[in-house]
């Protein structure tokens, strides 16, 4: 084994989106900065090759509007970030960097992906950029312990150590191990004397053992989904919702599974509940009016074919199953009652959630170091010198369709500013 000791200004230690911006950042504002990136993989970004779905889901269009609508964490603290580098700033820096951006307009939720539908393309051309600033990199680094001195502070790895004035921690979260998430980071902050939220598995599909999901497995539908907390109504979203043989998953559900992770994982209550409906955005009595139509039109017919073309063939007898509704009974034969629960399946069904999916199936982490140990205009610590945070290691966390990468490219950028509080 080599051992050796090497100093630099700045130290970041991960090289995920947030670690590459921090160091462009860095280059940015204090050109004459030497710069290393120790990243524990073979490979920078691992994590972001795999978003949107490999194309790469850079930024989100609804960010401009109000960026804190879309994250879970302290809402003065995620705007600070945000005032400083924004919508704007992360396209502009795109367009810099050479690539094309367009909108998803198949659905509205505002995605905004490279032209090249490729985030290994641009992956590697933040890696290019990184070789252009002479941005060291160094692969495959443990790193063990934090050492602050009066002047530096030293990083002790697996293979000797580095020492730098400055320490930029990006570590990540823990989604995705496979990838090489391990949560680490959390203990080295933790050394450091911050406080670690406890992390636990969002934007993940839930463990809801239900006769809709067991009737229609392998079905999706748009819905509207929302969180129930302690028989609280907690967050709605509407979008794809996915039948699985668990239970639920689809972008709906990744939008409201927060609030069940916090409350099963870290919480430890089992009081959760999902309630769905098949009709999102309509009023109980716009729903009636087209249930009345369809059921008269088609009186003579079974009440699963009077819900063909508004459901699948598959999704109407489940629906009728669930509702308790005999296959021959006829559209015009409904009772007052097999009416009422006909109804409740259609907007208000409602599964006890018992657990998430783990962490290879989620793709944030919500928790991590408490942002109250962190300023807000410049994301260093208060804990000690010359530390500051940006990514997915803080406790911030969005929903789906490029709000978390949003996140690492801004926090980052202003962590990279170095602006000492401490």
């Amino acid at each position: 084994m080599t051992t050796f000791s090497v100093q630099y200004d700045v130290i970041i230690i991960g090289g995920g989106p947030a670690g590459m911006m921090a160091a462009l950042s860095v280059r940015h504002h204090h050109p004459d900065y030497s710069v290393a990136i120790l990243d524990k993989t073979h490979e920078l970004g691992r994590k972001f090759l795999t978003s949107g779905a490999g194309r790469g889901n850079l930024t989100n269009v609804h960010l401009e509007e109000n960026p804190v609508a879309y994250f879970h964490g302290d809402a003065h603290f995620i705007t600070s970030v945000f005032s400083q580098f924004g919508y704007r700033d992360i396209m502009a820096f795109f367009d810099e960097l050479g690539v094309p951006t367009y909108e998803e307009k198949k659905t509205s939720r505002g995605k905004i992906f490279p032209e090249i539908d490729h985030a290994k393309t641009v992956r590697d051309m933040l890696v290019d950029t990184l070789g252009e600033h002479h941005i060291e990199i160094f692969y495959n680094v443990a790193i063990t312990a934090l050492v602050l001195s009066a002047d530096y502070w030293t990083v002790e790895t697996n293979d000797g150590s580095y020492t730098g004035r400055y320490i930029i921690m990006t570590a990540g979260g823990k989604t995705y191990p496979s990838l090489g998430a391990d949560g680490s980071g959390y203990d080295l902050a933790a050394g450091t004397g911050h406080t670690i939220v406890t992390p636990v598995v969002t934007a993940v599909p839930i463990v809801s053992k239900n006769q809709l999901s067991h009737f229609m497995q392998g079905e999706k539908m748009v819905m509207e989904a929302t969180s129930i907390i302690g028989g609280v109504n907690g967050t709605t979203a509407v979008g794809d919702v996915m039948f699985t043989q668990y239970g639920f998953s689809g972008p709906a559900i990744f939008d409201i599974s927060h609030d069940f992770s916090v409350r099963i994982n870290r919480e430890n209550k089992r009081d959760a509940k999902i309630r769905l409906s098949f009709f999102p955005n309509k009023t109980a009595g716009e729903v009636k009016a087209i249930l009345d139509k369809r059921l008269s039109v088609h009186a003579t017919l079974p009440v699963a074919h009077s819900l063909w073309g508004l459901f699948t063939q598959k999704a109407a007898g489940a629906i009728c199953a669930v509702a308790g509704l005999p296959k021959e009974r006829l559209s015009g034969e409904l009772n007052p009652q097999e009416y009422d629960k006909l109804f409740g399946v259609l907007t208000e069904f409602t599964s006890e959630v018992t657990d998430t999916r783990g962490w290879n199936e989620g793709e944030f982490t919500a928790g991590g170091v408490a942002t109250d140990e962190v300023d807000a205009g410049s994301l260093a610590s208060k804990k000690a010198k010359r530390l500051f945070f940006a990514g997915e290691i803080l406790n911030v966390d969005g929903q789906v369709g490029g709000f978390n990468l949003s996140w690492a490219w801004s926090s980052g950028w202003v962590a990279g500013k170095l602006l000492e509080t401490v």
